[in-house]
């Protein structure tokens, strides 16, 4: 499970050979979520994140969709994915 990012707390990671919608992993000491790349929607049945993190999470994935999915793509090729810069 390659983490690609961490900042304000949540860690990023995406998962080899993961099932669609592409998407990715938040993690923090409180909570577990996974967010659609393409979207920014929570995957089905997941809990939203407090308002602060998820506002910051969604202006990190606007910024970085591009390379995000990449590294999504990345996975799905069984190949080690780059990181991502945090937010702040």
């Amino acid at each position: 499970m390659p983490r690609i990012s961490n900042f304000g707390g949540m860690t990023m990671v995406l998962y080899y050979n993961d099932h669609d919608p592409p998407h990715f992993h938040v993690f923090d000491a409180e909570f577990e979520t996974r967010i659609e790349i393409k979207t920014g929607e929570y995957c089905k049945g997941d809990e939203p994140l407090p308002r602060s993190k998820e506002r910051d999470l969604l202006r990190w994935l606007e910024t970085w969709r591009d390379a995000i999915l990449e590294a999504w793509n990345a996975c799905r090729d069984e190949e080690v994915p780059s990181k991502i810069p945090p937010l702040y």
